[in-house]
């Protein structure tokens, strides 16, 4: 037990989330992937878990190695790969592989990468380090606007347009940092609007070049029918600002039921979650005995909350809640412990990042937002984002790790002091 102590240095408590979290990832993932087993793996169900499972080790390998690493380290890294990690995005918006009309992933030696996933942790980290050094210079607005407001543009901007959850998150989170780094309040709300206007503009410039793209092909179209070239009908790009509306405009259909269609293509998704959530009862139907995993279309990652409801009840979910809340707890005790430092406001920013982002999966689950299509943190099966939530456990550890360092150093020279007192009084006495 010391030999793990030792080496498991750091917040248990976010140790024990994280390994709860992994295993409840193994064993649910296994049981929703029964429809993807059948269809690419053969039915070979081993063949998907050991992949699965290597990812999730991978995840754990990516978190020891985070947490091995001085978090102080972190400062210089975020601030040296904030340029490439722009670039890279710049070059996914253009040459990434889509998927769900969105650009969003590269091929690396043949393997799927998202940038999108480790610009989060670089901003994130950048911004902690930034609001740190350089300290009252962060009051002149011009500055902050130039080291703060503009890597948050550029990292922001580059994620809009392709994916706008994971942008919107990070926006929120990146506010959530500056208001832990002690930015003035009207600072951050004249980021916040500018900000606004920025993204609108993106907009703009997407619907811009969306219409542009189609009216070319509808006019080669017609010109070939002109000319009696027989030609299939174009297949038009839909601008990622008309995605969100009809997301959001479906999301309250349902109060209309003459537009109202459970099972059409923009409602099936949520409403067979909601099947598998209404029938699961409070005790849920038992591991392995999902029905709905068999219609929801991403029931291993954007619906896999629904899957849990429905396979362990009320108390799977209140329990995957707790545990995320409770990992909430243990990172806000780390800025309680250490007020604008960098590891605390690091810690607080990527801790928020994971949490927000399960709370917007769960709440889409439940039928409480519109769908998003973001994965649950650390449970839903995904290489990327399975990758970059462990390096952030690791990262958030590491500060917790020095932090409990420091307090065995104090209070050995604590008890060391007092050890010399009370030997000079036994020698004054003698």
């Amino acid at each position: 037990m010391n030999i793990i102590n030792k080496i498991l240095k750091g917040d248990k408590v976010i140790w024990l989330v994280a390994l709860l979290l992994g295993t409840i990832s193994l064993v649910v993932v296994y049981s929703a992937t029964s429809a993807l087993v059948v269809n690419n793996y053969e039915g070979n169900s081993g063949k998907l878990l050991i992949k699965h499972g290597g990812t999730l080790l991978l995840g754990f390998i990516a978190m020891f190695g985070a947490f091995m690493i001085d978090y102080k380290y972190y400062s210089k890294l975020s601030r040296l790969l904030l340029i490439p990690i722009i670039i890279l995005l710049f070059y996914t918006l253009l040459f990434g592989r889509s998927l769900n009309e969105a650009s969003r992933s590269i091929n690396i030696l043949g393997i799927s990468f998202q940038p999108s996933e480790w610009a989060k942790i670089i901003l994130l980290t950048y911004l902690a380090s930034t609001i740190v050094l350089m300290g009252d210079k962060l009051h002149d607005f011009k500055k902050m606007l130039l080291y703060i407001g503009l890597p948050i543009y550029a990292v922001v901007g580059l994620i809009f347009t392709e994916n706008l959850s994971t942008a919107l998150i990070l926006f929120c989170t990146s506010m959530i940092v500056l208001f832990v780094g002690r930015i003035k309040f009207v600072h951050i709300l004249s980021i916040l609007g500018l900000g606004i206007a920025v993204l609108s503009i993106l907009l703009l410039v997407d619907m811009g070049m969306t219409n542009s793209y189609n009216s070319k092909r509808l006019k080669e179209y017609e010109e070939n029918v002109a000319n009696g070239i027989a030609t299939e009908e174009p297949s038009l790009k839909t601008n990622r600002a008309g995605t969100w509306i009809k997301r959001i405009e479906t999301s309250f259909e349902k109060n209309d039921s003459t537009k109202y269609d459970p099972f059409d293509n923009h409602h099936y998704q949520e409403t067979y979650a909601k099947i598998a959530i209404a029938t699961s009862n409070f005790t849920g139907k038992g591991p392995g005995k999902s029905e709905q995993r068999n219609f929801l279309p991403h029931p291993y990652s954007d619906f896999i909350y629904a899957i849990i409801i429905e396979e362990y009840g009320i108390f799977g979910a209140i329990f995957v809640l707790l545990l995320y809340i409770i990992f909430f707890t243990s990172v806000t005790r780390i800025v309680v412990k250490r007020p604008l430092t960098f590891g605390a406001i690091m810690a607080f920013g990527l801790g928020s990042q994971i949490v927000l982002q399960a709370m917007i999966n769960m709440g889409v689950s439940v039928g409480l937002l519109p769908v998003t299509g973001q994965p649950l943190p650390f449970v839903s099966m995904g290489g990327s984002s399975m990758m970059a939530t462990g390096f952030i456990f690791g990262m958030i550890l590491s500060v917790t790790r020095n932090i409990e360092e420091e307090t065995e150093v104090l209070e050995t020279e604590t008890n060391t002091e007092e050890y010399i007192n009370d030997e000079s009084e036994v020698e004054s006495c003698d």
